[in-house]
C-alpha cells in the first residue's frame, strides 16, 4: 500500500454503487464465504477454545482491524467526504482500544503484518467489501467467544465480548454506509462460527496472502495511529470486566 493522502470531499457514491452492483449489489453471505472460505457456523463444534486461544485470535483481528482503518485513512485513492473520514478515524480508534484491552489482558497477535486485496484502496467497491466482509468476521467471532465465555463460567469476559461485538456491528453499518447501502439491514449480527478458531480460515488470506493479495503491509504503531487520528476520539467507555 502506497501512502498517499486520503482526499477530502464528496464520496461518489453513485460510482461506489455501480462497482457493487459487479459484485453482486451487495454484500451477502454468499460471497463471503466464496472469499474467504467460511464454510459453516457448524463446522468444528468439538473444539474447545481456551481463553488464551481467544485473546490471541481477537487481538490478532484487532491489529488487523487497525491496519486496514490506518490504511484507508492515509492510503486511499478515492475520495471521502469529511463526515466519512470521520467515522473510518473513531472506527480506528476503537480498534486500538479493544485491542489494547485485548493485550493488558494477555492477547498476543500472531502477526503485525498482513496481506490485503491488490486494489483495496484504488477501487471503493473492494474496500466496503473487504470492510464488510472484516467486521461480519469479527462480530461472528466476538459472538463466538461470547458463548465460549459462558460455557467456561466466565460471565462478566462473556458480557466484555459482548460489547466488542457491539462495536464491530457498529462498524458494519459505517462501511456499509459509506458504501451507499442500507446500514441496519441485518435484524441480527449473523452467527458465522460456533467457536473463534472456526474463523481462522477467514484469516488465513490476510496472514498468509494468496491470489489477489498484496503485502505485506505492517501494522501502524500506536504513534501513528495518534497521528493520523488528529485528535478524534470515541467516548470512553468501560468494559463491563471493570464495572462489575
Amino acid at each position: 500500500m502506497t501512502n498517499h493522502t486520503t482526499q477530502k470531499g464528496a464520496f461518489s457514491r453513485r460510482n461506489l454503487l455501480k462497482g457493487a452492483a459487479g459484485i453482486g449489489g451487495g454484500l451477502a453471505v454468499a460471497s463471503f464465504a466464496n472469499l474467504f472460505g467460511i464454510k459453516s457456523a457448524a463446522a468444528a463444534h468439538d473444539a474447545m477454545d481456551d481463553p488464551q486461544t481467544i485473546l490471541n485470535l481477537a487481538a490478532t483481528a484487532e491489529t488487523l482491524a487497525t491496519t486496514f482503518y490506518y490504511a484507508a485513512l492515509t492510503g486511499a485513492g478515492f475520495e471521502l467526504s469529511d463526515e466519512d473520514v470521520l467515522y473510518l478515524k473513531l472506527a480506528l480508534d476503537a480498534e486500538k482500544y479493544h485491542l489494547d484491552f485485548l493485550t493488558a489482558n494477555g492477547g498476543q497477535p500472531l502477526t503485525m503484518q498482513f496481506y490485503v486485496p491488490a486494489n483495496v484502496l484504488s477501487d471503493p467497491a473492494v474496500f466496503v467489501q473487504t470492510g464488510a466482509n472484516a467486521e461480519t468476521a469479527f462480530v461472528g467471532a466476538y459472538l463466538a467467544a461470547t458463548r465460549r465465555f459462558a460455557e467456561l463460567d466466565v460471565p462478566r469476559l462473556a458480557a466484555t465480548t459482548a460489547q466488542h461485538a457491539c462495536s464491530e456491528a457498529q462498524h458494519l453499518t459505517i462501511i456499509r454506509d459509506i458504501g451507499g447501502l442500507a446500514p441496519n439491514n441485518l435484524a441480527l449480527p449473523l452467527p458465522i462460527y460456533y467457536n473463534v478458531s472456526d474463523a481462522v480460515p477467514t484469516l488465513a488470506p490476510f496472514l498468509q496472502g494468496g491470489e489477489g493479495f498484496i503485502g505485506p503491509v505492517s501494522a501502524p504503531s500506536a504513534a501513528q495511529i495518534q497521528s493520523v487520528l488528529g485528535g478524534v476520539k470515541s467516548d470512553p467507555t468501560q468494559p463491563f470486566v471493570s464495572v462489575f
